[in-house]
C-alpha cells in the first residue's frame, strides 16, 4: 500500500474556496481505481495548512491519478496557495487497526 500526503497553505482569506476545490478533489479521487480511501486534514495551529491523505493500492495507480483531468482540479488552486504545495509518498508494509474502548 502507498500513502501520498499533499500539503499545501491557503492564503487565509481564500480557504473557504480551497477546501472546495479540495472537496471536490478528494470525492473524485475515492472514486478512481486504485484509491482505498482519502480524507484532508487541517492543523490545529494553522487552519490554513492543509494536508490531503490518501490511499493507494499503487505507485501507479496513483501517478496515474496525478496525470488525470481529475486531479487539474487541485492544479487550477494553485494561484490562492501561499506557496508550493509538497507532495511525499510513504511505501506501508503493513497495518495494525485497533478499537479502542473506554
Amino acid at each position: 500500500m502507498l500513502l501520498a500526503s499533499i500539503r499545501f497553505r491557503s492564503q487565509p482569506h481564500k480557504r473557504a474556496e480551497v477546501i472546495s476545490a479540495v472537496d471536490t478533489l478528494i470525492e473524485r479521487m475515492r472514486r478512481t481505481t486504485g484509491c482505498s480511501g482519502s480524507r484532508l486534514l487541517t492543523e490545529a495551529e494553522d487552519e490554513n495548512a492543509l494536508t490531503v491523505i490518501s490511499e493507494w493500492r499503487s505507485i501507479e495507480d496513483v501517478e496515474s491519478f496525478l496525470q488525470s483531468r481529475d486531479f487539474q482540479v487541485f492544479k487550477g488552486i494553485r494561484m490562492l496557495l501561499r506557496g508550493e504545495p509538497v507532495l511525499v509518498f510513504d511505501q506501508l508494509q503493513g497495518r495494525v487497526t485497533r478499537v479502542l474502548h473506554a
